[in-house]
């Protein structure tokens, strides 16, 4: 009988995408859920970009520097890796949760040796664990039934990981900032929603009141001024001769101060790795182009690079194959430009003229399939041997001048 030890613990939702129930521990020892940091609008559209871009950009196999289009691979990582879902939505989950848990997890699914389909799990289903003789085996518990598996028939996607096994979040990082921006949101919350009664001294003349007697009184004096929903707010307040109700003066530069700052949004970014401006912070240093292309160089190239790995790693024999993402996409920021780059590539003999027009959308014409190259360039060998050439020539016809 073997004897496992747990690297991790079970985490997670029965819905991939939310996974909700996944506890991490600071180092102070407070607790806090994912399902919280996807309800912050900073982590939800900086999650949304990198799996979006992950998912939209085709994963590509390639042989000796060569696309092979025709591969069941392709097939089975673009467009249906199962039955129950397509490979965009296959690519954009294992992503996000990869991102919002530092783990996601599919199963490899093999009939007679050949990979058939791939199987996204969840990660509350997914426990690891290591033998007496050190192998990963990745225990699987669904419903009532439990089975091991080797790491060969499971694609772990982890980036961040202090052991190379187990992925950490990003998350564990941002506690402070989004504990800040939670309360910061909240100030500005309360102040709308109690309008006029945000701040305030209501005075009950010529009354004894004990403590019990003060909580009612207000309660129903917000409840009827206020109200939680901010129906009653900003509305006429009606009092008896017996009271009497003065506002307090409110800073509002506080209120300046939680609505301006970008602090905490930089701070998400820098986390995931992102522009400042995916997500609404302006950047004055960088064109378009130049923010696309540090964002693909030094982020998101770190992200495909896990997933080409551990897919290579898992699915391919043939050393000499390869995955890649194809990421043409990022870098044409208008239709303007991809027309002028396929134009030059076309010019430059790197593409087919039909090669040009199918990444223009545009159907083949009969004799696209060649090279274009420009009389104005060769090798230099060939231009030193012209050249020698016009010389002989030129030689002989000196030669043949002096007889005559």
């Amino acid at each position: 009988m073997a004897l496992f030890k747990s690297l991790n613990k079970p985490v997670g939702t029965s819905e991939p995408f939310l996974d909700a129930v996944i506890s991490m521990t600071s180092t102070d020892n407070t607790t806090y859920t994912d399902i919280k940091a996807l309800k912050n609008s900073d982590v939800f559209t900086a999650v949304k970009i990198i799996a979006s871009d992950i998912a939209s950009s085709p994963i590509e196999l390639i042989e000796d520097k060569m696309v092979l289009t025709s591969h069941d691979l392709d097939y089975l990582l673009n467009v249906r890796p199962n039955e129950e879902v397509d490979g965009w939505h296959f690519r954009f989950a294992l992503a996000v949760n990869m991102l919002l848990n530092g783990n996601s997890f599919a199963e490899i699914i093999r009939e007679d040796s050949k990979i058939k389909s791939l199987r996204l799990l969840k990660n509350s289903s997914v426990t690891l664990l290591e033998n007496d003789t050190n192998d990963l085996v990745y225990r699987i518990s669904e419903e009532t039934q439990k089975r091991d598996l080797s790491s060969k028939d499971i694609l772990h996607f982890r980036y961040f990981s202090q052991d190379g096994v187990v992925g950490i979040s990003p998350l564990y990082s941002l506690k402070d900032e989004l504990d800040i921006q939670d309360a910061g949101n909240k100030t500005l919350f309360n102040f709308f929603k109690r309008g006029i009664n945000s701040n305030g001294v209501l005075k009950v003349n010529k009354a004894d009141l004990d403590v019990e007697a003060k909580q009612s009184i207000r309660k129903k004096f917000e409840e009827a001024n206020g109200s939680d929903n901010g129906d009653n707010a900003i509305r006429t307040i009606v009092l008896d001769e017996t009271m009497d109700y003065k506002t307090l003066e409110i800073n509002t530069e506080v209120l300046k101060l939680v609505n301006s700052t970008d602090w905490n949004t930089k701070q998400i970014a820098k986390v995931f790795g992102i522009p400042t401006d995916r997500l609404g912070v302006e950047n004055q240093h960088s064109s378009t182009i130049q923010s696309n292309l540090m964002y693909l160089q030094n982020t998101l190239g770190h992200y495909l690079t896990v997933f080409t790995s551990e897919l290579r790693k898992k699915l391919l024999r043939n050393k000499k194959q390869s995955f890649r993402f194809n990421t043409e996409r990022l870098l044409e920021t208008d239709p303007v430009n991809r027309l002028e780059t396929t134009i030059k590539a076309v010019q430059g003999s790197l593409l087919t003229v039909n090669e040009g027009r199918q990444r223009l959308g545009l159907p083949q014409v009969e004799g696209g399939d060649r090279l274009f190259a420009s009389l104005n360039y060769t090798y230099l060998d060939n231009l030193e041997n012209y050249q020698m050439r016009k010389d002989e020539e030129y030689g002989s016809k000196q030669r043949e001048t002096i007889d005559e």
